[in-house]
């Protein structure tokens, strides 16, 4: 058995914990597993999209919201996946996901009145919430997100922090980083909530059409919650397209004016090869939540197989989505960064949970390797955490 490395132990606020999450390249040798970047290439089809529209040199602005014809594209899109047609006004191509999030949270929380109101963040999340939040000023609440089904969301913690001053809720299905997926009738509960307080809801919407069962999750704008929801997406994870930067936010009606203000103001058009790309992937590939599907549910499964009790219990493979697993590693008695650490050491990167999470000796990976580089790296991880286990672990 190899021992392992001599461990640091540090820790670290949320910027602090995202800023050593970015640093450092993998070295050669090394299977980086810490972001989630799909390693599936940009379809055929797209790249010919992107070609295509260089050559004919549509390289200039777009419409401060986005191309007419892509609104209209992605308004069908999400009336296929929830069954409520957004009016193409309250749709506006962003820079990313990560764009449209911070246009949400901008207008929901600093209001023109000049009010300003808290962020209410479930645990464990992408960081990038809390991030924003503390950059604008804006306190952070927390609620305890659960497993897949009818409790994913904690409606008594969402209540706290609604009390304590939260203006916007945010829920993330299917979860990163954790794979869980709300129920409708969980939306449908937090929904009725946050209308009563008169609050708004920011769903953030990545991962929807990375089902392991194939299919696209629902959302809040499928259960009546269009008058007070924001819908973030992105075509980044769907389509392979990290780093084209191309969103959508659908607004709630009442924002539409401020919306328009903050995105133009900061973005001034998300990039025109991006936006035509995007038109292509909404046109001429309609089948590609099955894809995904077959892509990362053997890869889900084959990792709670190989990791066993090491994989946090968020529910069955069938009802989980996107391309990560979360992993409860509390048993090795290590903080989150120590586990990091020694897995580095044996040639594998992963993400301290603690940038997600206020749980030490959590641990996130994405399932983004070939599968055979996934599969061996797979079976390194745990074999450092019983290791962990047994030299550090709690008895």
């Amino acid at each position: 058995m190899s021992n392992p490395p001599a461990l640091p132990s540090t820790t670290a606020s949320t910027s602090a914990a995202v800023a050593r999450l970015m640093a450092g390249a993998p070295l050669a040798g090394e299977v980086d597993l810490s972001i989630g970047e799909p390693d599936t290439p940009l379809p055929p089809v797209l790249v010919d999209a992107a070609v295509a529209s260089l050559r004919a040199g549509r390289t200039g602005y777009t419409p401060k919201l986005g191309l007419d014809e892509l609104r209209v594209l992605v308004a069908q899109d999400v009336e296929r996946q929830t069954g409520h047609l957004p009016a193409t006004h309250d749709v506006v191509i962003t820079v990313g996901g990560t764009g449209a999030t911070a246009v949400a949270l901008t207008v929901a929380c600093l209001p023109a009145d000049g009010s300003a109101g808290g962020i209410a963040v479930p645990d464990p999340a992408w960081p990038n919430y809390q991030v924003l939040a503390e950059q604008l000023g804006v306190p952070v609440h927390r609620w305890t997100q659960g497993a897949s089904g009818d409790g994913f969301v904690d409606l008594p913690g969402v209540a706290a922090a609604l009390d304590a001053g939260a203006r916007l809720v945010v829920v993330n299905s299917p979860s990163n980083p954790t794979g869980a997926v709300a129920s409708a009738e969980a939306l449908r509960s937090l929904v009725e909530l946050v209308r009563s307080r008169g609050a708004w809801l920011l769903s953030d919407e990545a991962y929807e059409s990375v089902l392991a069962s194939g299919g696209r999750a629902a959302s809040p704008l499928a259960v009546g919650g269009a008058d007070v929801t924001f819908v973030a997406r992105t075509f980044s994870k769907t389509y392979s397209m990290t780093g084209l930067r191309v969103g959508a936010l659908i607004s709630p009606p009442a924002f539409r004016t401020a919306v328009a203000a903050v995105h133009g103001t900061t973005a001034g058009c998300a990039p025109i090869t991006a936006q035509l790309v995007a038109v292509a992937a909404l046109r001429d590939l309609p089948d590609r939540s099955a894809e995904l599907a077959g892509v990362y549910g053997p890869r889900l499964e084959r990792a709670r197989e190989v990791l066993g009790p090491w994989v946090s219990d968020v529910g069955p493979t069938a009802e989980l989505g996107g391309f990560y697993v979360w992993l409860d590693a509390r048993q090795t008695g290590l903080p989150s960064v120590d586990v990091c650490a020694a897995l580095r050491g044996r040639g594998v990167i992963v993400s301290a949970g603690t940038v997600y999470s206020a749980v030490e000796g959590t641990v996130r990976l994405a399932l983004t390797a070939p599968d055979d580089v996934l599969d061996a790296a797979l079976r390194t991880v745990r074999d450092v955490l019983d290791e962990l286990s047994e030299v550090h672990g709690r008895h």
